[in-house]
């Protein structure tokens, strides 16, 4: 899958993911979180995927964590709900980096805060 703001890979047998926000030093959406997760579990299940490599696209940042500005917004408009569940997805989704059965491998260069921090340190290698 691609998109304009993460993409999966197949390499061999090897399950790659970029971050590919660099303007917004990768940070975080809870579109990028929603679509990390199943693809996790299919790469869990695939017999296929040896390991998982996670990355940022750009020169800047791994990832900055969380996209403040969206949280920021919603706080403005009221919105709890998405706040809400930006922080339960993407901590559910460090639980499952976790308790990921096969190698999840982080490459961190440049700036990691925050939820790049959880997409990060919950891996075996990084």
């Amino acid at each position: 899958m691609m998109s304009s703001e993460i993409q999966f890979e197949r390499s061999g047998n090897l399950g790659r993911i970029v971050l590919d926000r660099p303007k917004a030093l990768n940070a975080l959406t809870l579109d990028q979180v929603h679509a990390i997760h199943p693809q996790l579990d299919a790469w869990a299940a695939d017999p296929g995927v040896a390991a998982v490599v996670i990355e940022g696209a750009g020169e800047k940042a791994f990832c900055a964590g969380g996209d403040i500005k969206l949280l920021h917004e919603a706080c403005k408009a009221g919105d709890h709900d998405f706040v809400a569940a930006f922080y339960r997805d993407e901590y559910r989704l460090n639980r499952r980096i976790k308790t990921m059965p096969k190698p999840y491998v982080a490459l961190l260069d440049g700036i990691v805060m925050g939820g790049g921090v959880g997409v990060s340190v919950h891996g075996r290698f990084r």
